[in-house]
């Protein structure tokens, strides 16, 4: 491939990365925050507990509490931050 292609893949790659972990930290961090200002509840209280129970089978119980809601939103921060270098590396290296 032309180095010139390589490096608008890269561009396009980081900015979709950069764009998803601004949409995830607004998700993750600043809407709950938001909410639970607005309820006037507490963020860490939350969990789910669901009872299904059906007439012909046996009763099924889930309970959830909150994953590590950093995960993903994380793992786009860091490929945002290795596509920046990157670039800067090839940008250095074409000088």
């Amino acid at each position: 491939m032309d180095k010139r292609k390589i490096f608008k893949a890269i561009v396009i790659f980081t900015a979709i990365a950069g764009i998803i972990t601004v949409i995830g930290l607004g998700f993750e961090i600043l809407l709950p925050i938001y909410l639970s200002y607005k309820l006037n509840r507490g963020i860490g209280n939350a969990a789910s507990i669901g009872i299904i129970g059906g007439a012909d089978g046996p009763t099924s119980i889930f309970i959830a509490s909150q994953p590590s809601p950093y995960f993903l939103t994380g793992i786009f921060a860091l490929l945002t931050v290795v596509g920046i270098l990157t670039l800067f590396i090839i940008k250095r290296s074409a000088e």
